[in-house]
């Protein structure tokens, strides 16, 4: 017997560097203009991050895997594992009960 393949979910997220995190689609990747002004609003707050990929499912305990797609605002303070880290704790918040 095969298995059925499994289902991936992806969404396209904008990370901060201090992994402050929104989801920009999931059916689709975001326009030109939507990542635009996603960078202007991270560079009014005065942060940098990136466009990425998130595949699984946010809400799961489970791992889930992020990968960056474009870097937004200044690059020479962006570090990706950082980043992670950051977004995996706030993930990790998130799913507590309340």
């Amino acid at each position: 017997m095969s298995q059925k393949p499994r289902f991936v979910e992806r969404r396209w997220i904008i990370l901060a560097q201090d992994g402050r995190h929104v989801t920009m689609g999931r059916a689709a990747p975001p326009s030109e203009a939507e990542v635009e002004a996603a960078a202007v609003a991270l560079a009014a707050q005065g942060l940098a991050g990136w466009l990425a990929t998130l595949d699984g499912n946010y809400w799961s305990r489970r791992r889930v895997a992020l990968a960056p797609v474009q870097m937004l605002g200044g690059g020479a303070t962006l570090d990706w594992p950082t980043a992670i880290t950051a977004f995996e704790a706030a993930r990790q918040h998130a799913l507590r009960p309340r």
